[in-house]
């Protein structure tokens, strides 16, 4: 990708005197990597269009289906939940695969970090880029049960985020009830949380996790491990059908 893109300047720098030459938009949404709306110098365009043809089908492979559209909502949503899903076991699948004495309890995605939503029926790479334009690498934190009630005090003022192996329920943007695998949050205890490298140093409001008791780069970028998680799905499944299950939920 980055290749196309320092291709393309180059060539526009190099044709920038020629008046026949107007690329007025580079973008990928809808897989689409370049529309103009005026014609395009014929040179330029036989440099580029090599890039652009393997570029589109590169975005343009399918990998699975979807039963539903999958859009992100507050308190949870289908797609929030499928996101802190794969992480939450891409973080288990790395500390099972590195030998590691760890086993993960919770994850985190911030709503923010999700761009887009995905279509029901044909998914695609493109579309996945599309929802995780960022290169957010998987990170493992190890933090205390404070923290824990910290980043969900987060989560109940702003009415919901993508959780995994967490239940909250939130009053008047308030946590009330607050359980990790089923047993409520020890404050004095400590627990690991898988995120992205962006909310572990702190991003989008989330001090409490700067100064983590221990700390596990993986290098593995979440939006690669969401495409080969989503492609297993479809797989085993047959259709790619996410559930609600009331993780994060509104009291009365």
């Amino acid at each position: 990708m980055r290749r196309f893109f320092i291709s393309v300047l180059a060539v526009l720098t190099l044709f920038s005197c020629t008046r026949y030459l107007a690329v007025n938009q580079i973008n990928i949404t809808g897989n689409s990597i370049i529309n103009s709306s005026t014609p395009v110098n014929s040179t330029v365009e036989t440099l580029v269009k090599p890039y652009r043809d393997s570029i589109n089908s590169v975005m343009n492979k399918p990998i699975g289906v979807t039963a539903t559209a999958l859009v992100k909502g507050k308190p949870e949503s289908k797609l929030t939940n499928l996101v802190a899903d794969v992480i939450l076991k891409s973080g288990v699948d790395y500390c099972n695969e590195q030998g590691l004495n760890i086993h993960p309890d919770i994850s985190y995605q911030n709503y923010g970090g999700l761009r887009a939503s995905f279509p029901q029926g044909k998914l695609t790479k493109g579309h996945v880029f599309e929802l995780m334009p960022f290169e957010n690498e998987i990170v493992l934190i190890k933090i205390s049960g404070e923290s824990v009630q910290k980043m969900a005090g987060k989560i109940a003022a702003r009415g919901g985020e993508g959780v995994a192996g967490m239940k909250m329920g939130i009053k008047n943007s308030e946590v009330k009830t607050l359980t990790v695998a089923g047993k409520e949050v020890d404050k004095n205890g400590t627990y690991w949380l898988v995120t992205n490298d962006y909310i572990a140093n702190g991003g989008d409001q989330m001090s409490m996790f700067t100064n983590p008791l221990e700390k596990i780069e993986t290098k593995l970028k979440i939006r690669d491990l969401l495409i080969e998680s989503l492609a297993n799905m479809y797989k085993k499944d047959g259709i790619i059908d996410v559930k609600l299950d009331g993780r994060i939920y509104n009291e009365q």
